[in-house]
């Protein structure tokens, strides 16, 4: 407990309790703000992060305003939560908190591989693979822009925040991708040319 003095009066300020936690955010359906969900084991009173359909008992989680501009959507963060203000519950007239608001965000930062998945004239693409999302590059049977285009491809894994070592990750998905590129045009250009001598 803190106390604060001055001239007129003695004021008592509690500590607000911390929690740390896990949380991926989704956009608010009534004002698209950032939120998110937690649940309280009722065993052990750990508090973490779940999916707004989740069938246990949870509350929402806000974002301080200052840092709501930063984060992504659907993307892993290291939490820090103080509880809301506390109300009165209509139904039973206990006080309760509705709630919890995020005050610190971190994105968690997995370890990215890099596989490259080569069959002759039938695959060729380069998967970057971190936490249980992949990224994948494929010249010759990709359909979006960003999984057929290296620029592109490449313009979305540098944009990621949730990858440790992100600029070597880069820099070794580009080597894997070109080197993809070449080995492809080669067995096309063989593959053509072995057509037009059957003819």
């Amino acid at each position: 407990m803190v106390q604060e003095t001055n001239n007129s009066e003695t004021v008592t300020k509690t500590p607000v309790d911390k929690i740390h936690t896990k949380l991926k955010f989704i956009k608010s359906e009534r004002n698209g703000a950032l939120i998110s969900f937690v649940s309280q084991n009722p065993v052990n009173k750990i508090v973490c992060g779940v999916r707004q359909d989740s069938p246990y008992p949870k509350k929402i989680v806000i974002i301080d305003r200052e840092i709501a501009h930063n984060l992504i959507v659907d993307m892993l963060y290291d939490c820090t939560l103080i509880p809301m203000t506390e109300v009165k519950n209509p139904k039973t007239g206990e006080m309760h908190v509705p709630g919890f608001i995020a005050i610190e965000a971190n994105p968690v930062q997995f370890k990215a591989t890099i596989q490259t998945n080569y069959i002759r004239g039938v695959k060729y693409n380069v998967e970057v693979s971190f936490g249980n999302k992949v990224i994948r590059f494929d010249p010759f049977r990709g359909v979006k822009e960003t999984t057929k285009s290296l620029p592109a491809c490449r313009a979305v894994l540098e944009k990621r925040c949730d990858i440790r070592d992100l600029l070597d990750v880069v820099e070794q998905f580009n080597i894997a991708a070109n080197n993809l590129l070449t080995l492809m045009k080669k067995d096309m250009t063989d593959i053509n040319n072995k057509r037009r001598g059957k003819r």
